[in-house]
């Protein structure tokens, strides 16, 4: 690969089509106003467990190491983490707004975003990466998450609960017994599963432009962008520290920062709403953060390619 790779053709080739579909699902809730549950409920139980399921089956666990991959995750959750605590106290903000601002610095829209810039940036091999990572912050979003915004009223067995309930989870899990115990799958079953799969990376960016075009764009600038720069700016770069410190080179190392880079997930704010912690806060974030990561996203992109993948 060359050395330098310009920053438009990242933009046009990469980035950009994520953005045109996302618009399409920003027009068509503006003109049409669906309801989203006949696309998210699809998602949900169908389409994202089996992509999930079709990725890790055919992936080389032994080249992955998805517990380095675990780590990894948690290490750059905890920082992130550290970070929005510290921001949130040095501003003097209450304490439900502490744990809004770590929630939206720890919870990565993988799914609906990450996903897809993967595929149009490293084909499929970085989307089978993409989606350990995904599973990764879902279970985290289904748990700690649930924690994070509850403030401390959460009984334990409330999380659990909650990831027990992500069929998500059993796809991960079924697909790492089938895989490392070598067990063929018959020819139509992954064919089907397969094809699912392939409906989950659209469809999920037509949900994410639905959920930005139903937030709106009414933004309190002085204290949302103070923790969507940390997101966009500081979390590559602490990705990209640890992905070092660890040890990941190539394209593991590619995707694990691409993945640490998105905006904050949409997810973020229905758990906001849920333990009413600061709603209005953490959608402003996924908002900002979303439209800003057209810059920040190019740009990591762009130094992957040239420092990593050269």
């Amino acid at each position: 690969m060359n050395n330098l790779v310009p920053v438009l053709p990242v933009l046009w080739n990469v980035v950009l089509p994520v953005f045109l579909v996302v618009g399409m699902g920003v027009v068509l809730q503006r003109l049409v106003g669906f309801d989203i549950s006949g696309l998210s409920r699809p998602v949900f139980y169908i389409f994202s467990p089996c992509l999930a399921f079709a990725s890790l089956y055919t992936l080389d666990l032994h080249a992955m190491h998805p517990l380095r991959s675990v780590v990894f995750a948690l290490l750059v959750a905890l920082f992130m983490g550290m970070l929005g605590i510290f921001l949130a106290r040095v501003s003097g903000h209450s304490r439900s707004m502490r744990s809004a601002a770590v929630l939206t610095l720890i919870n990565n829209n993988t799914g609906n975003y990450g996903l897809p810039l993967n595929q149009f940036a490293f084909g499929v091999p970085g989307l089978q990466i993409a989606v350990l990572y995904f599973v990764i912050n879902s279970t985290l979003a289904n748990s700690v998450g649930v924690y994070i915004v509850s403030a401390g009223r959460a009984r334990p067995t409330e999380a659990l609960r909650n990831v027990l309930k992500t069929p998500l989870v059993y796809a991960t899990l079924l697909a790492l017994l089938a895989n490392g115990f070598h067990i063929t799958i018959p020819a139509p079953l992954f064919k089907a599963i397969s094809l699912s799969g392939d409906a989950a990376v659209p469809t999920m960016l037509i949900i994410l432009g639905y959920h930005l075009g139903h937030l709106g764009t009414q933004i309190h600038w002085r204290r949302t962008l103070p923790i969507s720069l940390i997101k966009l700016i500081i979390g590559p770069l602490v990705a990209w520290g640890i992905s070092i410190f660890m040890g990941f080179n190539g394209l593991m190392q590619a995707v694990s920062i691409v993945q640490s880079s998105v905006p904050t997930a949409v997810m973020s704010t229905v758990l906001a709403t849920e333990f009413d912690c600061e709603p209005e806060f953490v959608a402003e974030v996924v908002f900002t953060t979303t439209v800003l990561s057209l810059v920040t996203l190019t740009t990591v992109l762009t130094l992957v390619k040239m420092f990593i993948l050269r």
